[in-house]
């Protein structure tokens, strides 16, 4: 891995269609959310396997972009809700850590804990990609109350709850992010610049991005380690495109009663921020 500068990337507005397609392509929920997750107020990012200069530039470049969208860093020796491990053999070490602390992936461990579902499991285990995720998102109600409480330990002081937004427009409850995993197989990483890589992490850290989405076209720091034709440079940064999806899913409603209204009101706000730079 080397270190490069940032490359400024002009990007042509196009097509709401198409910045809607992008949005459509790039976020994906588990089956029982109803809402697109995202983190609430506070990431600790920790960076293992890599040289501690390397580390430390990856961990900065994670809480620099979470900065940006509203997010506040942890403080030193913070416990990391968002872990990034480096490794030769990807596939061992994925299922090594699911065997030795299976409660880390929380699968089907409770009600109010949301991920992916079996299929996208055995993906992370066992996978192709050079870089591989695995986001686990609790369930809370629309003003950040747990739910995770147990009415029959305790009575109603210990029993979830969540108060009525009374809207057809909102919902009672919201998905906040609780858990990221990321796992780098640098064998299959390649000659990428750090600096990529980073941000990289960092737009999977921030948001729960499909790892199946075909971007080819798109302008996204997504397409890193996309086949491309010859001659074609892979991006150096996150692009415009890909700062403009992470704002707009921080202003998006937490509390939407649909994916689809919060992927409606991403499209709108980078388009209207694409048309202020025209």
């Amino acid at each position: 891995l080397a270190y490069a500068e940032e490359t400024p990337i002009v990007v042509t507005a196009r097509v709401p269609e198409a910045v809607q397609q992008f949005v459509e392509r790039m976020s994906v929920a588990p089956a029982t959310a109803e809402q697109l997750a995202r983190w609430d107020d506070e990431i600790c990012t920790g960076v293992a396997g890599l040289p501690r200069r390397q580390a430390e530039f990856v961990a900065d470049r994670v809480a620099q972009r979470a900065h940006a969208v509203g997010l506040a860093p942890g403080a030193p020796n913070c416990a990391p809700n968002i872990s990034v491990i480096v490794t030769q053999d990807a596939d061992a070490a994925a299922q090594r850590m699911y065997g030795e602390n299976a409660s880390l992936f929380a699968f089907q461990q409770s009600v109010n804990v949301t991920t992916l579902d079996q299929q996208a499991l055995d993906n992370f285990l066992r996978s192709e990609r050079a870089v591989r995720w695995w986001h686990v998102s609790e369930r809370r109600s629309a003003d950040g109350m747990t739910l995770s409480g147990d009415s029959a330990q305790g009575g109603i002081a210990n029993a979830p709850a969540a108060r009525s937004a009374g809207s057809r427009l909102r919902n009672d409850t919201r998905q906040d992010l609780s858990q990221v995993i990321v796992m780098i197989d640098a064998r299959r990483v390649g000659g990428v610049q750090l600096a990529a890589l980073a941000d990289y992490i960092a737009m999977i850290a921030l948001a729960q991005i499909n790892p199946n989405a075909e971007l080819s076209g798109y302008p996204t720091i997504m397409t890193l380690f996309a086949q491309r034709p010859a001659g074609e440079a892979a991006p150096a940064a996150m692009t415009a495109w890909d700062f403009g999806y992470l704002d707009g899913l921080y202003h998006a409603t937490r509390n939407a009663q649909s994916i689809r209204q919060q992927q409606s009101e991403i499209r709108h706000r980078m388009v209207s921020e694409q048309s202020a730079r025209h």
